[in-house]
C-alpha cells in the first residue's frame, strides 16, 4: 500500500496551484508571428549580459567544484558599501521571491494574518497560503495600493503587510508622503515589507527610497 505523501503536507501547501510562468520568447514569437520580443515581466535584459557579468561567471566557474560561501561575505560587504548599510542588515536570496518566502516563513503561521493589496505581486498570496496564515486582501485604488484601507485592515493577528512600490504588475507607485503617513499608522508589532524589486524603473522626485 503506497503512502499519500500529498496528504502529509500542511493544508496551505496542499491547496496551492502551480505558478504559471510567462511564455518563453520563442513560443510567443511563433504564436503571434512577432520578432524581437522584449520580455520585461521576467526581468530579462534585451541588451544581453554585460561583459563584466560574463567575465565574473567564467571566473566563478573555475571554483564550481567547491561549495560557495553560504554567508555571502563578499557580496554582502560590497552591497553594504554601495548602499551605506551594515552587512548584518542584508539577507541574500535567490531573487526577491526567495526573500519574500523567507519573510513569510519567519513571521507567518496558522492563527496569524497578512495584508496585501488586490492586483499586487502574485508571490504574496502564495507565500501566505503556504504558511497556513490568513490573507487580508484590500481593494485596489486606481490599480494600486490604497494605503488608508490597508492600514484600517490590520487586525490583532496581523504580522506582515506587503507593499510593492512600484507595484508589479500594474506599474503604479506611491509617493514618499503617502508611505510615511502609512508607516506612522502601523502598529510596532507588524512587519511592513517594502518590495522595491522594480525601483530602478522609477525616475520621480516624489518617489520614496526604502533605505531612507
Amino acid at each position: 500500500m503506497s503512502c499519500d505523501y500529498i496528504a502529509l503536507a500542511n493544508a496551505g501547501v496542499q491547496a496551492l496551484q502551480p505558478y504559471q510562468a510567462g511564455k518563453p520568447i520563442e513560443e510567443l514569437e511563433r504564436e503571434l508571428g512577432l520578432k524581437d520580443v522584449v520580455k520585461l515581466a521576467s526581468n530579462e535584459n534585451p541588451l544581453g549580459a554585460s561583459d563584466l557579468a560574463l567575465q565574473a561567471c567564467r571566473k566563478a566557474a573555475q571554483g564550481m567544484y567547491l561549495y560557495p560561501d553560504s554567508s555571502g561575505f563578499e557580496l554582502k560587504n560590497k552591497l553594504a558599501a554601495r548602499f551605506n548599510v551594515s552587512p548584518q542588515q542584508i539577507t541574500l536570496g535567490n531573487g526577491s521571491n526567495d526573500v519574500l518566502d523567507l519573510i513569510a516563513r519567519v513571521f507567518l503561521s496558522p492563527g496569524t494574518s497578512a495584508v496585501y493589496s488586490q492586483h499586487a505581486f502574485v508571490v504574496y498570496p502564495i507565500a501566505v497560503q503556504a504558511c497556513g496564515a490568513r490573507a487580508i486582501v484590500t481593494p485596489a485604488k486606481d490599480w494600486g495600493h490604497d494605503l488608508d484601507v490597508m492600514a484600517a485592515a490590520i487586525e490583532d493577528d496581523t504580522r506582515v503587510v506587503f507593499i510593492a512600490n512600484p507595484n508589479n504588475p500594474t506599474g503604479t507607485w506611491l509617493k514618499k508622503t503617502e508611505l510615511e503617513a502609512f508607516l506612522a499608522k502601523v502598529p510596532e508589532n507588524v512587519v511592513v515589507v517594502l518590495d522595491e524589486a522594480y525601483t530602478e524603473y522609477v525616475d520621480e522626485p516624489e518617489y520614496p527610497n526604502g533605505l531612507d
